[in-house]
């Protein structure tokens, strides 16, 4: 598909998920006896109409700088494709199916030039084994999976490659394993073409997020850098990022540029202000915000994503931000609690969840804080966005406290070529801070129709 009939599909799906909040909102007011509450005029039927029942404006989809081999991030299954040999790339059957058959990477745009060679040599090896590649179905097997991370931004040579190999190990003679992972790593000795700096580790056990059957073997789990360094070094505006293996970091890294540019532009950050970035990954929000505020708060639940962001804030000489890792519904509503009313006046706020949204008890948290007039939330899935929104612009009750909120401007940027994906930055403000906007202006408008001397008022 045409990259600019892709971009005309990403916008339809984004304004297609935002014209469900209005609906959302009238579902959920029939549980309520005082629905009046409900009707705010920024949801009037006459607003609605007149931005085509979109709930604020939603501007163009920023198109992506790269649209071919952008991914600085790929998760390779190792399995075997529709004719039985060895295969390292994508999964093409499901388990629901009784079927697990892997495709090669070669001609997926998103993966580049880098990594498909990686995945190439990976397979050559991998063919040569005895052991064969775990099968998802039967649950047996040794070879798992290849994770590989890469960096972009590298004007002192070639990238970055650091590649993270899942076995599975249990039930085999350690001699036989200590062997086929020596000759894995010596195959990667040799250089890739294209060339890179290659780093390689090897993960014991299920790769995160992977289901993990009841019935595999327990073995001591863990990751083991066997090449190289256990991370790679990327750049974002002139920042220096430490990735490892699991940490969060955008998948697109001019993509990311793109998005820190605009959450730049919409803070209304000052030397004053307490930016509060929920949902951190690796600090790439808020280290990039840090030079502009007096202090930076990074919640993360990942506990290897803090370090690397504590790392990153320490390599590039920044000292005004501490990231704490917990989970956000169990912290945010702590860190609140304990900012002091001049911080609490300053207050700044980016949310960045996972692909399922923020957890219902950190809306209560940024909702019940009064001092918080705005933030912005960073989606990668619109629907999931619009099921937190409901509960930002609900009436206000002994569940939702706090003004509410009101959705005022919505941003789509394109990090996912090739995929039916699209990040999307909305601006939410309280609504009595957009009612006095719009009461000063609709002033200022009178005062001009009727001259400098008010002549409105004759």
């Amino acid at each position: 598909l045409e990259y600019a009939a892709q971009l005309e599909q990403k916008q339809h799906f984004v304004e297609k998920a935002l014209r469900r909040l209005p609906r959302e909102m009238q579902v959920a007011a029939r549980s309520d006896t005082q629905r009046e509450r409900w009707r705010m005029p920024w949801l009037s039927q006459e607003r609605l109409n007149q931005r085509h029942g979109l709930p604020c404006p939603v501007a163009p989809v920023l198109p992506a700088a790269a649209t071919h081999g952008y991914r600085n991030k790929c998760e390779f299954t190792i399995g075997r494709d529709e004719i039985g040999s060895v295969a390292v790339g994508f999964t093409l059957g499901t388990v629901r199916e009784r079927k697990h058959v892997v495709g090669r990477a070669d001609g997926v745009p998103t993966v580049s030039a880098e990594m498909l060679a990686a995945a190439r040599r990976a397979q050559a090896v991998l063919a040569e084994s005895p052991l064969p590649p775990y099968d998802k179905v039967s649950h047996e097997g040794f070879w798992r999976a290849m994770l590989a991370r890469q960096s972009f931004a590298h004007a002192d040579g070639p990238p970055e490659l650091l590649l993270c190999v899942a076995v599975q190990a249990a039930g085999l003679p350690e001699e036989q394993v200590a062997s086929e992972l020596a000759r894995l790593r010596e195959a990667f000795v040799a250089p890739l073409d294209p060339p890179v700096r290659l780093s390689l580790a090897v993960r014991r056990g299920a790769p995160p997020g992977e289901y993990k059957h009841a019935g595999e073997p327990a073995e001591a789990e863990g990751v083991e850098t066997v090449l190289g360094r256990e991370y790679i070094e990327e750049t974002l505006l002139g920042l220096s990022f430490r990735i490892s293996p699991d940490a969060f970091f955008q998948v697109n890294t001019l993509g990311a540029e793109s998005l820190l540019t605009l959450l730049r532009a919409q803070c209304s950050l000052g030397p004053d202000s307490v930016m509060l970035d929920v949902c951190c990954g690796t600090g790439t929000i808020g280290l990039a915000m840090a030079r502009s505020v007096k202090r930076v708060i990074g919640i993360e639940s990942n506990a290897q994503a803090v370090a690397d962001a504590a790392a990153n804030a320490a390599r590039n000489g920044i000292t005004n931000a501490e990231f704490i890792c917990a989970k956000a519904e169990q912290a945010t509503r702590q860190v609140l609690e304990r900012l002091t009313p001049s911080e609490l006046d300053s207050l700044v706020a980016i949310v960045d969840p996972p692909r399922a949204g923020l957890h219902p008890d950190v809306v209560k948290a940024l909702r019940r804080c009064a001092p918080l007039r705005s933030l912005l939330f960073v989606a990668c899935h619109a629907p999931a966005f619009v099921t937190n929104a409901v509960s930002f612009c609900r009436p206000t009750s002994p569940s939702f406290a706090g003004v509410p909120f009101e959705l005022v401007q919505a941003w789509p940027i394109d990090l996912f070529p090739h995929t039916p994906h699209c990040e999307l930055v909305t601006l939410l403000e309280r609504s009595d801070l957009v009612a006095e906007r719009e009461a000063a202006q609709a002033k200022r408008s009178r005062a001009g129709a009727g001259g400098e001397e008010g002549g409105d008022e004759w």
